[in-house]
């Protein structure tokens, strides 16, 4: 469970650190160069997405609460919005031009299906902390952003392109990635 917690804290705060050290974050990028940047943070979130693959799959289901009835539903509902969400972060679409944080929405909502079907301490670390993430960043980001950046343009083939592209992801986790990943197959 430590290896799993030191992951999603990793992960937390190397996409918190722009938020909250904007200033430094700006000297290191000039000192390292935008290349160098860009490939120190990919590191840092590929080591700590491995640590939390390792951390979850090392470490033992304790349950914690009693699941809802009517969480499995919410999951299966949840999960493609939350990944097609997650697909809008880039590009030009309507996603990202009215929900302002789709990718981060979707993390949040991602986050919250899966606390509706899972109950153990491993669940309550890895969605709750990154759950708790997403919250953050919405507020922080929107509070810092607050009606000084223009809406981004928005194209339907990039719409198109956001639903296409959540939607394979969907089709992929159910009859293979998941059950790869987790160990949890879903089918």
């Amino acid at each position: 469970m430590i290896l799993l917690t030191l992951g999603v804290a990793l992960f937390t705060l190397i996409h918190l650190y722009p938020c909250f050290a904007p200033a430094h974050r700006a000297r290191l990028r000039e000192r390292l160069g935008e290349n160098r940047y860009k490939g120190l943070f990919s590191l840092v979130v590929f080591v700590a997405i491995g640590c939390i693959i390792a951390g979850w799959r090392m470490s033992s289901p304790m349950p914690l609460y009693f699941l809802p009835a009517w969480g499995p539903m919410l999951a299966m509902g949840s999960m493609p919005v939350a990944l097609i969400l997650l697909c809008a972060g880039q590009g030009a679409n309507h996603f990202r031009r009215y929900l302002v944080h789709p990718q981060l929405i979707g993390a949040l909502l991602w986050s919250g299906g899966h606390l509706a079907v899972n109950s153990e301490a491993r669940s309550l670390v890895l969605f709750g902390g990154l759950g708790l993430w997403a919250l953050i960043s919405i507020v922080w980001i929107s509070v810092r952003d607050w009606r000084q950046k223009p809406r981004p343009a928005a194209t339907w083939q990039g719409t198109g392109i956001s639903l296409g592209a959540g939607l394979a992801a969907t089709a992929l986790l159910i009859f293979w990635g998941h059950g790869w990943l987790t160990g949890i197959p879903l089918h």
